[in-house]
């Protein structure tokens, strides 16, 4: 009895320390993500899953991590996908530059009306409009300026969350490996199978052309 649960014990501790390193791996890579608030929940069932699920008998612990491994990689691609798509930075650089030409120009605009040294009806309502339609050009300085710190306070936020990312995905990628490893081990295995089966068959053939009867029922044996 006491032989049976030293033997059980033992057998849970591989399984235990088997299923740590991977995991550490994957939890760290999935929880760095969740922190940031953009990891996936809603996942539907990947088509691995059920591929795996008839090789369990294999080896069902390594089965099992290989599994939870790979059933999110879907996720960190989409967390992927969507933080690259959501990169605003450019566009927000390239406001800044229209709003310098446009105080550029419109700063011409006026100066070119002061060379007959007066401003007729026309200009003056083509001043207000452009006030009315851009905002003189104060305001637009101030809007510059405000475009330019909010960029700046996002170039760095984003770039800390890339890092994070990164990181993450570095973390998943070691899982990744550890599944790698884990998928040839039970390769290993079902080879070994493949193997056994090879050689009853064998032997049953053997048998069967070694029999020298002429009674079929025990030739079909």
């Amino acid at each position: 009895m006491s032989d049976t649960t030293t033997t059980a014990s033992t057998a849970t501790s591989g399984v235990s320390v088997l299923a740590e390193k991977p995991l550490q791996y994957l939890d760290k890579a999935v929880n760095a993500i969740r922190d940031l608030g953009i990891w996936p929940e809603q996942q539907g069932e990947q088509p691995i899953t059920g591929l795996l699920s008839q090789i369990t008998e294999l080896d069902e612990t390594r089965v099992i991590l290989i599994g939870r491994t790979l059933s999110q990689a879907s996720a960190f691609n989409e967390v992927v996908r969507e933080q690259v798509s959501a990169m605003q930075i450019g566009e927000r650089y390239e406001d800044i530059t229209k709003g310098f030409d446009s105080i550029r120009d419109d700063a011409k605009a006026m100066v070119d009306q002061l060379q007959d040294n007066k401003i007729d009806l026309f200009e003056r309502v083509s001043n207000v409009w452009m006030k009315v339609s851009r905002g003189d050009i104060a305001t637009r300085f101030n809007k510059i300026r405000d475009i330019y710190l909010d960029v700046t306070k996002d170039t760095k936020d984003q770039i800390d969350r890339e890092q994070t990312i990164l990181e993450a995905y570095r973390d998943f990628r070691g899982a990744l490996k550890q599944a790698e490893v884990m998928a040839l081990e039970v390769l290993h295995t079902a080879e070994g199978r493949l193997e056994e089966k090879k050689n009853i068959l064998q032997s049953a053939a053997d048998e069967l052309a070694a029999y020298a009867g002429d009674v079929p029922a025990d030739r079909a044996r």
